[in-house]
């Protein structure tokens, strides 16, 4: 049978399984990376706002006494303080403190201006010019409050610090408030992205429907040009011994003295043509058998035990070499049963001398497989018919029919083994039979499409 090559996990599963983590890494990673450049700039668009506004304040009380200007205020202080607190709803406090003492302004409901004590600036602060800058101390802190620094004297003078206070929450808000965009973007990007792989699938799975179609058709005329083709041989085989059967008859008109002779050699050839009618329909019938583990040495020992009577009518014995507690492969027992035992018979009818041993059948475990060795001390195998060995109708005994060897390979690509012949340097032949332990289950439009073929 023509098997596709487009199995579900090579059309789907790998294709748009890698399609689908290449897509979260584009729109995932780059969307996060799209996100925060775009918010670092906003952060940076309001603090460097929030900078230059209060930045005149600063550079106005770093020229004058900024303490004794809190503790009476001039004109000009005053409304730079309500100015900012108008436009900034999110400051709390505009704080001046030195060394030894601090003040606070703010602004009450009515817009009226005050002034309070504070606490001054602890002995371990730093100077503003040796934090981070803040548009990075923004979404580093995870504070109430967040202060804007400036440091109104210089470095060989005693620190004066003013602080402008504010609700970071709020100032988190304002930056939330410009990514909404580009946050919209991501977000239909992800949509239409989605939606692409989507139709994507749906069109491989349309595209995977008509592939089936096709092959079940190539399939179908596969099956009948090689059914015709083992039809036409089978009807070339059964040529001549039908006229054998014919000449035996007429024999019985022209010598009636001879009739228990010719009705002898008649029914032999008879039950010749039976066997070999057997072989082709079982050759040509599927497997429907159902897989299950099969204790494997069990089987071997059953199908030499069965062939005991065909061994010891030439004079043979037969050793098995089968370790214990051997894996369970999965199998169709009688499936496999029957080509073991046909092997084994055709090692026994191989010409090996009376008295040899049919030198064992042996079992070896293998990396998720079962190897099953049939070796005979007989004639070997001639190097021209090693390629031809395991084709229908093709055989080297006189009394064979060329099927025997062709259903045990039948059997065993059915369970996805494999089967292969060899000539020994000692003399005689092994057939090595390699079976894997698992048979994966196929897929359900595989079931449904055998079920469709059928009928």
């Amino acid at each position: 049978m023509i098997r596709s090559n487009f199995a579900i996990t090579r059309l789907i599963i790998l294709p748009y399984g890698a399609l689908l983590a290449l897509y979260m890494l584009v729109v995932g990673g780059g969307g996060a990376w799209l996100y925060l450049q775009v918010r670092a700039v906003e952060t940076r668009s309001l603090i460097g706002g929030l900078l230059a506004r209060a930045g005149p304040l600063a550079d106005r009380l770093s020229s004058v006494d900024a303490i004794a200007s809190m503790e009476e205020p001039d004109a000009w202080l005053v409304s730079g303080v309500r100015d900012l607190f108008a436009e900034y709803p999110s400051l709390r406090g505009v704080f001046v403190r030195g060394q030894d003492r601090g003040l606070e302004m703010g602004v009450a409901a009515d817009g009226a201006v005050s002034t309070r004590a504070a606490a001054p600036l602890p002995p371990d602060r730093r100077r503003a010019s040796a934090d981070p800058p803040p548009a990075q101390r923004l979404h580093a802190e995870s504070g109430a409050r967040f202060l804007i620094r400036f440091d109104l004297t210089p470095a060989t003078e005693p620190l004066v610090s003013l602080d402008l206070s504010f609700d970071r929450p709020m100032l988190l808000a304002r930056v939330n408030a410009g990514l909404g965009a580009i946050s919209q973007a991501i977000l239909w990007f992800s949509l239409a992205g989605g939606a692409s792989i989507l139709l994507a699938v749906g069109i491989t799975v349309i595209a995977m429907r008509t592939t089936r179609q096709v092959e079940r058709y190539f399939q179908e005329i596969y099956r009948r040009a090689s059914v015709t083709e083992m039809a036409a041989e089978l009807v070339h085989d059964l040529r001549n011994p039908l006229t054998v059967l014919r000449t035996n008859i007429k024999a019985l008109l022209v010598s009636p003295d001879h009739t228990r002779e010719i009705v002898d050699e008649l029914d032999r050839d008879i039950v010749a043509l039976n066997d070999k009618l057997s072989g082709f329909l079982k050759l040509t019938r599927s497997h429907d058998d159902s897989f299950a583990p099969t204790d494997i040495g069990a089987l071997i020992r059953d199908a030499a035990r069965l062939a005991g009577p065909v061994l010891a009518r030439h004079g043979l014995e037969i050793e098995l070499d089968i370790p214990p507690d051997l894996p369970r492969p999965v199998l169709q027992e009688a499936a496999i049963h029957d080509a073991l035992l046909n092997v084994i018979i055709n090692a026994a009818e191989s010409g090996q001398k009376e008295g040899s041993v049919l030198v064992r059948v042996e079992t070896q475990p293998r990396q998720g497989a079962m190897a099953i060795v049939v070796e005979d001390r007989g004639d070997g195998i001639p190097d021209e018919h090693l390629p031809r060995l395991f084709d229908a109708f093709f055989t080297t005994k006189p009394q064979g029919n060329g099927l025997g060897l062709a259903i045990v390979q039948r059997v065993v690509r059915a369970h996805h083994g494999r089967i292969r012949a060899e000539n020994l340097p000692q003399g005689g032949a092994r057939i090595v039979i390699t079976l894997p332990l698992e048979q994966k289950e196929p897929p359900h439009w595989l079931k449904s499409l055998k079920k469709i073929s059928r009928t």
